[in-house]
């Protein structure tokens, strides 16, 4: 029987990972496209990084985030 407490990390930790992959297709989707420049795209993910770090809402959503900003930079 699964644990309901294993079951909801789990959970968390899925969508977590799907959030992260969307937002790294979503910047990359809207660079290739035109929509925003890779120095906007840059900008908006260094201010939530900030955001995050300073609202306390975990250093690991900002190093995920930082991931994201370096893959939009290279």
């Amino acid at each position: 029987m699964i644990d309901p407490a294993e079951a909801n990390e789990t959970y968390r930790a899925a969508s977590a990972v799907a959030a992260f992959d969307a937002i790294q297709i979503a910047f990359a989707v809207l660079v290739k496209k035109g929509i925003l420049s890779k120095a906007e795209a840059e900008q908006i993910l260094r201010q939530e990084i900030q955001t995050i770090k300073i609202g306390g809402a975990g250093d690991q959503a900002a190093k995920l985030l930082a991931i994201a900003l370096e893959k939009i930079s290279n």
